[in-house]
């Protein structure tokens, strides 16, 4: 009984250790290629967010960084979303210019200090929508 107990508990534990990680594939450079839309209310002008286009979004196991936000020793969560009615409740906007699928891969970024780094959509294997300071920008995955 208490080994079945153990069994289950290493079990649970290494369920839970594996839903908080990332996959692989998501570490690697990325390039910023577009900025895709914005809230009503941001921090960035849209000349600022034009200018993040040609930036640099490294992920790595212990670390995120975009441009001069650096992001050590991160925790990522992740989670599946319906798209649309996701956007507009977290949102408050419609996500009409967003190229998201219906069931879009959530990526939920922590880091220690607040550092603008948040949130992360998958939009495919080698695009993602990083969610920046109130603007959503597309992101290409770069080989070397």
């Amino acid at each position: 009984m208490v080994k079945s107990i153990i069994l289950c508990f290493a079990l649970f534990l290494t369920q839970a250790t594996y839903a908080a990680r990332l996959d692989r594939h998501y570490y690697g450079e990325w390039k910023i290629t577009a900025v895709l839309d914005s809230q009503e209310s941001t921090s960035l002008s849209d000349d600022e967010a034009g200018r993040l286009v040609g930036t640099r979004l490294v992920i790595a196991p212990d670390r995120v960084r975009f441009g001069k936000a650096d992001c050590m020793h991160p925790s990522f969560k992740v989670a599946q979303r319906r798209f649309y009615p996701y956007f507009v409740k977290q949102y408050n906007f419609e996500p009409k210019k967003l190229p998201l699928p219906d069931k879009v891969r959530e990526i939920t970024v922590t880091c220690r200090e607040p550092v603008g780094i948040n949130f992360i959509y998958v939009r495919d294997r080698e695009q993602l929508v990083l969610y920046w300071e109130g603007y959503f920008l597309n992101a290409v995955k770069q080989t070397r």
